[in-house]
């Protein structure tokens, strides 16, 4: 049985058993198989598997956040291309995510990528989330004193 299909019967007993909506997935390894249905576009599951991805993966450091941001992320870039996650949508929910991975996935636009437009929109999120920690402050200044002007920026927005 797939981690897909154990998580399906876990929905199922919740509701049926105790009236419960599924539970928020955490795990990477189940995110990852959710992830390769999404890019099959023939899957049969691919529906479900687009709506638990958006709305039902737990953020924060989670391994499945960090699976969620690096997608995003290869979204963003153009590497993977998914119809109903257009790069701005993955902008959206990466501002949704609450830190962790997806504050390292959004350093990483601004700071290592030569697109000035992705660059520019990873920084105006990155201007919304509080909670970055010391580290990712940190590595801004450190681009910055390697001559990262975006980066000033969004220091100085804190």
């Amino acid at each position: 049985m797939s981690l897909y299909t154990e998580y399906l019967a876990e929905i199922e007993s919740r509701k049926n058993d105790l009236g419960l909506a599924p539970k928020p997935i955490d795990s990477g390894d189940l995110l990852s198989e959710i992830i390769a249905q999404i890019k099959d576009t023939g899957n049969e599951h691919r529906e479900d598997s687009l709506k638990f991805f958006i709305y039902n993966t737990l953020p924060g450091t989670t391994s499945a956040a960090g699976v969620k941001a690096q997608f995003l992320k290869e979204i963003i870039l153009g590497e993977e291309q998914v119809e109903e996650i257009t790069p701005e949508f993955a902008f959206e929910l990466l501002s949704h995510m609450k830190g962790g991975p997806s504050i390292a996935v959004l350093l990483d636009l601004v700071i290592d990528g030569t697109d000035a437009d992705i660059a520019k929109q990873a920084a105006d999120v990155l201007k919304t989330q509080v909670f970055l920690y010391d580290a990712d402050t940190d590595r801004l200044k450190a681009a910055y004193e390697k001559g990262c002007p975006i980066c000033k920026d969004i220091l100085e927005s804190f």
